[in-house]
């Protein structure tokens, strides 16, 4: 699905993105999931679960945040550091070019062959957009409701890369992972999103039933069920291929949410 190429340069900037933000820093998307479900999936297939290529990160923002405070927040000052790490500003996200192969940074108005760069994105996400957001970082950031939820109690503290990190927990990535999958339009994407939302189920510590219990707490049974009507054939396949589950024990696990 993802060239290894792609990962392995996502997980390294990962790492530098941790590093320098302050603690304890709030990790969604795909290396959330990887976070909560790799130590199981790795036991059971000898190789590590599928990583991301973009870095999701989180931000707790006051729906009504004066100027003032949105200028001192968490998330204007991360964008700060991740500035004076190079990376730039581009639509709702921050970004560096990489070379494909020789795995270093482009070095700006350098001029490099389209098909050997690979954009590191680093995606910074919030829970509520403030009217005055736009005003102060310069443009609108990604907005997640249930991100909220993280911020008051449904996340775990784990360690890695010696930095305390906030996951959200396997349930409230599921019920994310669920809201997006029909959304997709890319192939790779509601791919990786099903093989998530399926990791999650099978591999995070939690089991089925439980699952069930919580995630109807967060999101709607309607939603679960469009969820689950835009998943096709071909996705299980596309899916399976990935995960090394037959589609279906996939199909079968995703119709215990109903």
């Amino acid at each position: 699905m993802y060239e290894e190429f792609e990962t392995r340069t996502s997980y390294k900037y990962l790492k530098q993105v941790i590093d320098c933000l302050q603690e304890p820093v709030c990790i969604l998307g795909g290396w959330a999931v990887f976070f909560h479900v790799n130590k199981k999936f790795q036991e059971a297939q000898g190789r590590p679960y599928l990583g991301s290529r973009d870095i999701d990160v989180g931000f707790h923002i006051d729906k009504n945040a004066s100027t003032n405070a949105l200028q001192k927040s968490p998330l204007v000052q991360s964008i700060k550091i991740l500035k004076t790490l190079k990376f730039k500003s581009v639509s709702f996200r921050m970004y560096k070019e990489i070379h494909t192969e020789t795995e270093q940074e482009i070095i700006e108005g350098k001029n490099t062959q389209s098909h050997y760069l690979f954009p590191m994105y680093v995606d910074l996400i919030v829970d509520n957009i403030p009217k005055d957001l736009k005003e102060v970082i310069g443009f609108t950031p990604i907005d997640e409701p249930l991100l909220e939820l993280a911020f008051s109690g449904e996340s775990t503290l784990v360690k890695e890369f010696n930095k305390k990190l906030m996951l959200p927990s396997a349930t409230l990535l599921l019920a994310m992972k669920i809201n997006s999958l029909p959304q997709r339009q890319k192939d790779h994407k509601k791919t990786k999103d099903l093989c998530d939302i399926f990791a999650l189920l099978w591999y995070a510590d939690v089991d089925l039933k439980t699952a069930k219990n919580e995630l109807l707490k967060i999101t709607t049974k309607n939603k679960i069920q469009k969820c689950l009507r835009s998943i096709t054939n071909e996705d299980l396949e596309n899916a399976s291929s990935q995960m090394n589950h037959g589609t279906t024990e996939i199909s079968r696990v995703l119709r215990e949410l109903e």
